[in-house]
């Protein structure tokens, strides 16, 4: 399905470019652009302003919004799936990607990055989905810590009920939720 979704997207500045992949020993290789690093909060990803924020925003809903004009959802909006190359920030790992439509298999990403109706099995607007997950991953970013993986702050996440975060613009805060 990686492959499958990554040839049909083609080309676009703000996904991980796909160059090859093929079949060795029962295996399947990918082939694809390097990038500098993903925005992984795990990995101690450096601070990144409120303007940098917006534009890592920006640039990976300008990858969502081609993705979904082409009728693909991509299904693991996080984090560790956003890359850097030369200040540029880009979408990757396409391994849960299918069609908005629904007619192919849904894999579920990560958990903690999607909002209470996929969890509850409804599949009506995948394209939602994404937007949800880069919200939930922007949010992320924005704090510093990973998100929850159950509990009460998990629940509240899923309603869109945000604590108030210092030092950021109201503006920004109303953005995420």
């Amino acid at each position: 399905m990686e492959v499958q979704a990554l040839a049909a997207l083609g080309s676009h500045e703000n996904i991980v470019g796909y160059y090859t992949s093929w079949l060795e020993n029962e295996q399947l290789y990918i082939q694809m652009e390097i990038c500098d690093h993903s925005l992984s909060v795990k990995k101690g990803s450096e601070f990144l302003a409120e303007g940098q924020v917006l534009e890592a925003l920006y640039q990976v809903a300008n990858a969502l919004q081609f993705m979904h004009e082409k009728g693909i959802a991509h299904l693991d909006v996080k984090p560790d799936n956003i890359y850097v190359k030369n200040g540029v920030y880009k979408l990757g790992d396409f391994g849960c990607a299918t069609l908005i439509d629904s007619s192919l298999p849904i894999e579920e990403g990560d958990a903690r990055y999607m909002p209470q109706e996929i969890l509850n099995d409804n599949y009506d607007h995948l394209d939602k989905v994404d937007i949800f997950s880069l919200g939930a991953s922007i949010y992320e970013l924005v704090r510093k810590s990973p998100l929850p993986e159950s509990g009460g702050h998990f629940l509240n996440l899923k309603e869109g009920k945000l604590p108030l975060l210092p030092g950021h613009s109201l503006q920004f805060q109303n953005l995420l939720k």
